[in-house]
């Protein structure tokens, strides 16, 4: 089943980049490869080891404060869909478009029977153990948020978040979460690692972003 979107994927190993950017904290960064195809290699912390899409199990604790792991035998019953989106890079100042494949994120939510409070939060953390963003709830419901294990029709690579990642294609792409292994629910916005690090006050994209992809934000 596919998302419709006006976007287009461009044909690979022809992407140029040269408009990027590297802001004043790029040496904080465990990997950076701007010639890598189809998107840059992109990494604060070390990735974790590869594993198989039969190997994930995602971690879950709602307002019952009880951790459960989801297993992809769980999930993998539920509809598969693909949309054609983009992911931007609004601190580097790139972006790319692909196909994602994955299940919606909130047809995840659901039958992983995690209760998230009104107006709530929703935190997902990465393998490597130290990376983790956050969702406002109507972000998260978004038909357009993913968790992708394809990329432009294969497997998702391991150095672009496979076998599992947070695809969020209205916000900066680095609240697309990499290697996902868990999410928690919140009352209030724990704050994802960029912005309690200094590097962004706002997952947000802005308006020339917005205005040149043909991206609407989702209304809260």
């Amino acid at each position: 089943m596919t998302i419709a979107t006006p976007l287009t994927a461009p044909k690979r190993g022809s992407a140029k980049r040269p408009d990027i950017r590297p802001p004043k904290f790029a040496d904080k960064f465990a990997l950076l490869d701007f010639e890598a195809d189809p998107f840059p290699v992109i990494s604060m912390f070390a990735p974790p080891a590869p594993l198989s899409l039969d190997d994930v199990a995602v971690a879950v604790r709602g307002q019952d404060l009880r951790t459960r792991q989801v297993r992809w035998r769980d999930i993998e019953g539920l509809h598969v869909y693909e949309q054609v989106a983009p992911l931007v890079c609004q601190i580097f100042n790139w972006y790319e478009v692909a196909r994602w494949g994955g299940v919606l994120l909130c047809d995840f939510i659901e039958r992983a029977g995690l209760d998230v409070p009104r107006d709530g939060y929703l935190s997902f953390h990465s393998g490597d153990g130290e990376y983790f963003e956050t969702l406002a709830l109507h972000e998260a419901l978004d038909r357009r948020t993913m968790l992708a294990f394809g990329l432009d029709g294969e497997a998702l690579p391991h150095e672009y978040g496979g076998p599992l990642r947070l695809v969020v294609p209205f916000l900066q792409g680095y609240k697309s979460v990499k290697w996902l292994t868990r999410i928690e629910a919140f009352q209030h916005d724990p704050a994802g690692i960029k912005r309690l690090l200094g590097q962004s006050k706002t997952g947000a994209l802005g308006r020339a972003w917005l205005d040149r992809l043909g991206i609407v934000p989702p209304r809260a």
